[in-house]
């Protein structure tokens, strides 16, 4: 080996060593990743929990997405919540609850714009849904809820808590029964409107575009090598 090959393979082999690393880096957040998904999936479709088990603990970590069942009381006192959607616009019905003595939000899903204003039904309601922790709200395109109207751009869970002395805390209905006399019945005032889970795991993807950089830096340095050592023959 000569003298003028030494800092080129130095080069390479950094360069090729940097890349691996990368690699395998992306291999173990693709693992943590999938460990992620699978606990959030195991809380989004297993069986519905009390909410009582669960209400006073709950954080994002540990709780977001954590099926739930309880019974309370729908009071009618809403926060309507700017939805378009491609079968029009409309909004988002996030209604104040009574349960146990507390008062918390659910979200009982989407209505088209024009029954925005529309008196819904009030009263006992069973509830099963998953606890939320949304994440739809943007500090730079999120425009200020107009109060007013009663138009909220994002369901941003404790400016809505305050406006409306609620405690901040949101479960998303999947499906919603109402009392009429004896018997219980489907809620059909709004269409109950879950959000479908959607979590990016692109690290494989990721770990295979460094480890085939490495592949093509491990190929320039070698004919790097090559062309240096025709050289100096």
């Amino acid at each position: 080996m000569t003298k003028r090959m030494i800092l080129p393979l130095i080069f390479g082999i950094s360069g090729i060593a940097v890349l691996l690393w990368l690699g395998f880096w992306q291999m173990e957040r693709l693992n943590w990743k999938r460990d992620i998904i699978a606990s959030i999936e195991d809380r989004r479709f297993g069986e519905p929990a009390p909410l009582l088990d669960n209400y006073k603990t709950a954080t994002p970590d540990t709780h977001n997405y954590l099926r739930v069942a309880f019974e309370g009381k729908v009071t009618g006192n809403e926060a309507h919540v700017y939805a378009p959607q491609k079968s029009g616009l409309g909004y988002r019905i996030v209604s104040e609850f009574k349960w146990n003595s507390e008062a918390l939000f659910v979200d009982l899903g989407w209505v088209p714009e024009g029954q925005k204003n529309v008196q819904r039904p009030t009263g006992p309601m069973k509830i099963t849904g998953y606890i939320s922790f949304p994440d739809d709200h943007d500090e730079s395109f999120t425009p200020e809820p107009d109060i007013a109207n009663n138009i909220w751009f994002s369901r941003l869970v404790s400016p809505m808590a305050q406006h409306f002395n609620i405690t901040p805390f949101l479960v998303v209905a999947e499906s919603a029964q109402i009392q009429q006399g004896d018997a219980w019945v489907n809620y059909t005032a709004v269409m109950a409107s879950p959000i479908s889970l959607n979590i990016k795991n692109d690290h494989k993807e990721y770990a295979i575009t460094w480890f085939s950089l490495a592949l093509v830096w491990f190929g320039m340095t070698g004919y790097l090598l090559w062309r240096i050592r025709q050289k100096t023959v």
